[in-house]
């Protein structure tokens, strides 16, 4: 068989569902000698493996096939990979920093235990080294690749790069409400009480105003970038995809306790969904919908989750 109808059957099977069946096949054209076979090869991957389990691997990927989409002079493509490397690397920096909020709870449970081997402060001082690095690398991609949508007249590729760029600014969002709480038992506490997370108050109890100024930047940032990736395929109509960002959108909403704007955006894509026979998402959109009904009953204790409910003493220096 071609290898052209062998990718065009991987994808078939990517796009069902069966991304098991597709991997084999993936993995061989990923190899082709063919640059354009392995370009797209690479560009099915990315959406085949699985970003929780096999980050590594997909960022191997991402590097091999901006590689390929160079040499190729995709340009547009090229912008596209730089954000997903992005959106990887801070899943990877997400890693670290509960790693090292751990190592820093062990060494402050007791005052007599600290940091009672030398490697354990070797690998604390080696966490927030890489944590550094991987904080400017990200913000280097991010900047290559909204540089190069600004003069990219593909508006399909535009708006995939920007609903990328809205996922980081959201994942720094998160990030940040672990890494820059004040936490304290007292303020804890209180930060827990549904009203108060719901009016997000909580920023002003569990956060210094720097802190609050980070977040509010992040979310905002996020949000921007959702907006504008729904204009540019509501403009070309891209239906599926303009689904997808709503639905991407409506969950940030959600999340952060906006829940009028995202049930807006909800029945947008709802609809969307349901005229383009997007069935996973319809699914994905039923589960959202289940936990904002839900969230009065049995709101998620976010400040156990993340740990900040612990003594002050037992949180990292600010």
């Amino acid at each position: 068989m071609p290898e052209s109808d062998e990718l065009q059957a991987a994808q078939s099977l990517v796009a069902a569902g069966a991304k098991d069946r597709a991997l084999p096949i993936l993995w061989k054209l990923y190899v082709s000698k063919n640059p354009a076979i392995t370009l797209d090869a690479g560009l099915c991957l990315l959406a085949a493996l699985n970003q929780q389990t096999e980050n590594e691997k997909l960022l191997e990927v991402t590097e091999g096939t901006i590689k390929v989409a160079d040499s190729l002079g995709k340009a547009d493509i090229r912008a596209y990979l730089l954000a997903n490397k992005a959106q990887l690397l801070f899943i990877k920096l997400s890693d670290l920093t509960y790693q090292q909020h751990n190592l820093n709870l062990a060494a402050k449970a007791f005052k007599w235990i600290d940091f009672s081997l030398e490697s354990d402060k070797a690998e604390f001082a080696q966490l927030a080294a890489e944590r550094k690095r991987l904080k400017e690398e990200i913000a280097s991609l991010e900047a290559g690749a909204l540089a190069a949508i600004h003069s990219n007249p593909n508006r399909y590729l535009r708006g995939r790069v920007l609903m990328s760029l809205g996922e980081i600014a959201f994942s720094r969002f998160l990030d940040d409400q672990l890494d820059l709480s004040i936490g304290g038992t007292f303020r804890s506490k209180i930060m827990n009480i549904h009203f108060v997370r719901r009016w997000h108050l909580d920023r002003f109890i569990g956060f210094t105003r720097n802190g609050r100024r980070q977040l509010r930047k992040s979310q905002k940032s996020s949000f921007a970038y959702f907006g504008q990736a729904i204009q540019e395929f509501r403009t070309n109509g891209y239906k599926t995809d303009l689904a997808h960002a709503l639905y991407g959108l409506a969950v940030k909403l959600a999340i952060t306790f906006r829940f009028r704007k995202a049930r807006h955006y909800l029945v947008q894509a709802t609809q969307l969904a349901e005229a383009e026979n997007a069935n996973a998402l319809i699914v994905q959109i039923g589960e959202l919908e289940k936990r904002m009904k839900d969230k009065y009953r049995h709101p998620r204790n976010y400040v156990e989750e993340l740990g900040l409910d612990l003594p002050r003493a037992l949180r990292g220096p600010r």
